[in-house]
């Protein structure tokens, strides 16, 4: 593999142990994955900070105590816990003194305390076709798709290495000609009205990540304008229904204006036909519960967006959350500013949604809550619950969720493609 100067000195320690490490792993990465040289990067999204064990801690605090210091400007993902309300959450004592060992050593090497799966809602936007690395299934997928910026899909603790080192192994969707699409999802007897639903942008990734599995596809057949925050939805269903790092949506995302383009004038190598009905049967798959009731309401996976935020408000308008049933609601801690600043965030307490920042609703501790029927318009979500919580959950748009928060029963509207 071939290696620069600057490379060569960074193996060679000139620049400390911990950036040394960080190139030893880097090079390591390339040779077994037949990379002919590194590629210069100008970000880092860092989901090592996901607690999974205490190795990871202590690996990070390493590099910290032998003096790392990230080289390119990286924001940190999100975590199990909300650092200021994790009392409230039910989490131990315990695991919060971990994870401030978390939030210290991570900053301390230079990572932005964002702790968000939306670094994009963050100030961390790339520019088309810049070069960067990053971490977590929902953002590597946006990253990829809808800005069009390139990485990998890097595993926690690769993302330190690469912030230590601002360099990764030229490969995979690194490359522009690795990201071709290879097939093609042709949308048939679609109507144009049918887009506007809030739902469809979730059950078109659960359908796209189902067909492609970790393949790149092309999906053909949707308008020419679509929401920002239906964009971030498909891009974390299709990495959870399936193993997608890279989609395109042909006429809508920036390396797909037309069909030729997404598959680099070259033939699909798989056509598949999607109507009404395989829509009908992916919108139900990710609706696998069917509870007597329900008692937990979650939205905010990924991070709620301001707009989102503001669509949650006037769906309640002013209405109160049911007793019997919790409504928890996540973003990110640059938005939680936002939303206090301009009454959103007393707005919807009023309303009784909790609003937590930090952490992730699919690792509330299920044990404590004791929840039985749970309700979101994640489809990244319903993918996951049951691993996590042994609960199947029901699917909704946001409106659902506030209907059936306001009236204590499971509310949902008949979607315009169901009839």
């Amino acid at each position: 593999m071939k290696l620069s100067d600057e490379d060569k000195r960074m193996l060679d320690g000139e620049y400390g142990e911990a950036t040394r490490i960080g190139m030893a792993v880097m090079k390591d990465l390339g040779e077994l994955y037949g990379a002919e040289e590194m590629v210069s990067i100008s970000m880092v999204h860092d989901d090592s900070a996901w607690f999974e064990g205490l190795a990871a801690v202590e690996f990070a605090e390493h590099l910290l105590e032998i003096g790392g210091k990230f080289r390119v400007p990286t924001s940190l993902n999100a975590i199990l816990l909300d650092m200021e309300k994790w009392q409230e959450l039910g989490w131990s004592p315990e695991l919060y003194e971990i994870h401030k060992r978390i939030a210290r050593a991570h900053t301390g090497l230079g990572a932005a305390g964002s702790f968000t799966c939306t670094p994009y809602h963050a100030g961390f936007v790339p520019r088309f076709g810049e070069q960067v690395a990053w971490a977590e299934s929902n953002a590597t997928n946006y990253v990829n798709s809808v800005i069009g910026a390139r990485t990998e899909r890097y595993a926690g603790l690769l993302d330190l290495c690469a912030g230590l080192t601002g360099r990764v192994p030229y490969r995979g969707l690194h490359v522009p000609e690795n990201r071709r699409a290879r097939v093609l999802i042709k949308l048939e007897g679609m109507r144009s009205e049918w887009f506007e639903d809030d739902a469809i942008w979730d059950v078109l990734g659960y359908v796209h990540g189902e067909i492609v599995g970790a393949r790149i596809g092309a999906m053909e057949g949707l308008p020419t304008t679509a929401p920002i925050d239906g964009l971030k939805r498909f891009s974390a269903t299709a990495a959870s229904s399936g193993g997608v790092g890279l989609f395109h949506l042909i006429g809508l995302t920036p390396e797909a204006h037309t069909r030729e383009m997404a598959f680099h004038n070259q033939k699909p190598e798989e056509i598949v036909t999607v109507d009404v009905n395989r829509i009908r049967e992916s919108y139900e798959r990710m609706s696998a519960g069917h509870p007597s009731e329900i008692n937990m309401i979650n939205t905010g996976c990924p991070h709620l967006s301001y707009a989102e935020c503001v669509r949650l408000a006037k769906a309640f308008n002013g209405r109160k959350v049911n007793p019997n049933i919790e409504f928890w609601a996540y973003t990110c801690r640059a938005n939680l500013r936002h939303i206090k600043d301009c009454g959103l965030y007393d707005e919807l307490v009023r309303c009784g949604v909790r609003i937590f920042t930090d952490g992730c609703p699919m690792v509330t501790p299920w044990n404590y809550w004791k929840f039985k029927g749970l309700m979101s318009n994640s489809g990244k979500f319903c993918s996951y619950c049951y691993s996590y919580s042994g609960i199947y959950p029901v699917y909704g748009s946001l409106e659902d969720l506030v209907e059936t928060a306001v009236n204590g029963k499971l509310t949902r509207k008949e979607r315009p493609w169901m009839s």
